[in-house]
């Protein structure tokens, strides 16, 4: 990354942003905090677009019409010529008006027709029925109801309901429902109906718009919504008819607004003087050749750049740029930070790790394939990029299946390449020996990896003596090689002088950094004032360490442990398939392979997560850059 500042004079501004910084490869920063010049005065907030383009951009959900990039040779032009607000207010206004009425149409039209359907569910079940629906409503001591119960109730009750005055007709049967009106005097409509209401009766009230017989009741609501319909078609033809001729003017006003409101973008972190503008910001330095030529045919554009480490006020901000084949994995990386400029991207060891982690927790051929086919589905068909990482970690547990000797929970139909998981204590053993060492690796390459950020970020007092520097790599080292072969050998290999080199020494580094750090860096003081406090803490950080280096390297254990589980839930599943025959055990694979797949895979996939960032993050990455953002007019 380049810091650039731009000043020039304040008529040009507007030509110049448009020019060069939108659509440009520049973020901006506020120039009132990065500038300390007499007289700065920013510019004002307010912007006569904002609400424009707010009515616009809702305008265009209907409108539908793409963004536009101009050629940067005519943009002045075709963005900064007259636009008189009042003209374009009214504009928008007809359009506006003329959806909002077409919308108020269509639903009246639609709140009818539901209306309708609505009625004709209710007259449906008489439609058998010749009787008129005025004269049902016309009596003077009867009362009517109309209505659905349980079919079953009404069977059980019906001799009780003969018994009461009371004339029931039923209409039709559905299922275990049956529609039946009902007529009762005046006086004792009361009781009746709580005797129904106990029977499960739901009242169906029938609109006052049904009149006449049922047949041609329904006939003719029928043909009302298809009338209803064909409006509403009608009104749709209309105004895309409307629109099509008001499309062009749209999309010109449209993409002109949006630049204009990009300008007022620009303006907010921009400041000025009497006469001229100020512009600060970032580019790629890949870029700032081209940029530097460009802004040359201007005149009285002043173009300068500063070495980011002596910027005080701005961090230049991170651009990833990684192969495409690890691209998926950024969207891991991103959840715990971005890098700063001068950190290593993780994103490559992320992968790699991340990947044989997956695969040597969920070893299986057939589920390692179905999970790189559903990401291969949703990365191709459905273009979701963070379903990349399904592919890999489908194919890596794939290739471990092979290892372990697992199709689909099953260890009896291949033969694996190296142990199968729980086929004997010893292998059990050889399983979390490998996680264990596969854990002390990973701790080694994470602390190389911090030292390489100390290199590049020039902390020279934490490259040599922090526990993750180089002392801690002899230290934390020298401990895992003693260990190890110590185990090979089945006895102590290193004598005291070794023991003195490899471990002795480091945990000397470790315990006098303050002092030694002060000496490199060749400061008024070597030794801290208060050496008895200093050397007690010192004791209780070099404890730290170690645990901190145990606790680390025993949590990769879970490597191993869940490689372990997976082949018992494995196990359990065909142990019940074996119980089973026929269609029962080909469902029990089914379902236990897919919960295998669902559950065990996702807490397979977090446990990797956590591993990553608490024990390998956690000692080389801080995470603390920002995205790069330059001012850009895209599709909203």
């Amino acid at each position: 990354m380049k810091y650039i500042s731009v000043l020039g004079p304040l008529p040009q501004f507007e030509k110049f942003v448009l020019k060069y910084i939108i659509n440009g490869n520049i973020q901006l920063e506020p120039a009132m905090k990065c500038l300390n010049i007499r007289g700065l005065i920013p510019f004002e907030d307010s912007s006569p677009y904002d609400m424009i383009h707010k009515r616009l951009r809702a305008l265009n959900e209907r409108m539908k019409v793409k963004v536009k990039q101009y050629d940067p040779e005519t943009v002045n032009e075709e963005v900064l010529g007259d636009l008189p607000l009042d003209v374009v207010n009214r504009f928008i206004s007809r359009l506006e008006d003329r959806i909002e009425s077409h919308k108020r149409e269509t639903e009246a039209l639609r709140s009818e027709i539901q209306e309708h359907e609505q009625i004709i569910n209710q007259i449906k079940p008489f439609t058998n029925v010749d009787v008129n629906f005025e004269d049902l409503f016309s009596f003077s001591f009867m009362k009517f109801r109309f209505g659905s119960m349980p079919k079953i109730n009404f069977i059980k009750r019906k001799e009780y309901l003969d018994e009461m005055d009371v004339i029931y007709v039923p209409v039709a049967e559905e299922n275990e429902i049956i529609w039946l009106s009902y007529f009762m005097p005046s006086t004792i409509s009361p009781v009746i109906d709580n005797v129904f209401s106990s029977l499960g009766f739901e009242r169906v009230r029938i609109s006052d718009q049904v009149k006449g017989m049922p047949r041609m009741t329904l006939d003719r609501l029928q043909k009302e919504i298809s009338l209803s319909r064909e409006k509403i078609r009608h009104a749709e033809e209309e105004l895309e008819k409307f629109l099509d001729g008001e499309r062009e003017a749209f999309e010109e006003l449209y993409n002109k607004i949006l630049y204009l409101s990009k300008i007022s973008e620009v303006k907010a972190m921009a400041a000025y003087t009497k006469e001229t503008f100020f512009l600060v910001g970032w580019i790629p330095a890949s870029d700032y050749k081209t940029f530097e030529s460009q802004v040359e045919t201007m005149d009285e554009i002043i173009l300068s750049s500063e070495d980011p480490d002596y910027v005080v006020n701005s961090s230049p901000p991170t651009i990833l740029k990684n192969h495409k084949l690890i691209k998926p994995f950024e969207g891991l990386l991103t959840m715990y930070g971005l890098p700063s400029a001068k950190e290593i991207d993780p994103t490559p060891l992320l992968t790699i790790t991340y990947v044989i982690m997956f695969g040597f927790m969920f070893g299986d051929v057939g589920q390692g394939a179905l999970i790189a086919l559903l990401g291969a589905y949703l990365f191709f068909a459905r273009k979701m990029l963070a379903a990349g990482v399904l592919i890999y970690v489908g194919i890596s547990s794939f290739f471990f299946g092979f290892v372990y000797g697992s199709v689909f929970g099953s260890e009896e139909i291949i033969h694996p390449l190296w142990v199968s998981p729980l086929h004997s204590k010893d292998t059990i053993n050889t399983i979390l020996y490998v996680a264990l060492a596969y854990g002390a690796l990973t701790i080694i390459i994470t602390i190389i990896a911090n030292i390489i950020n100390c290199i590049k970020l020039k902390r020279w007092g934490k490259l040599i003596f922090d526990k993750n520097g180089i002392a801690g790599l002899l230290f934390y080292g020298g401990l895992v090689t003693c260990v190890a072969l110590s185990l090979k050998e089945g006895r102590i290999v290193f004598g005291l002088a070794g023991l003195f080199v490899v471990i002795i020494l480091p945990a000397l580094l470790l315990v006098f950094k303050e002092p030694l750090e002060n000496l490199i860096m060749r400061r008024d003081h070597i030794m801290p004032h208060e050496k008895g406090i200093y050397f007690v803490e010192a004791g209780f950080d070099l404890f730290e360490t170690v645990l901190s280096f145990f606790s680390s390297t025993v949590s990769f254990v879970r490597v191993g442990a869940f490689a372990l589980s997976h082949a018992g839930l494995s196990l359990a599943v065909w142990t019940l398939v074996n119980m089973m025959k026929g269609a029962g055990g080909i469902i029990v694979i089914i379902l236990g392979n897919a919960l295998t797949i669902g559950l065990e895979g996702l807490i397979v996939g977090i446990q990797c997560m956590r591993l990553e960032y608490y024990e390998m993050f956690g000692r080389f990455y801080a995470g603390e850059g920002s995205e790069f953002k330059p001012i850009k007019v895209k599709d909203e």
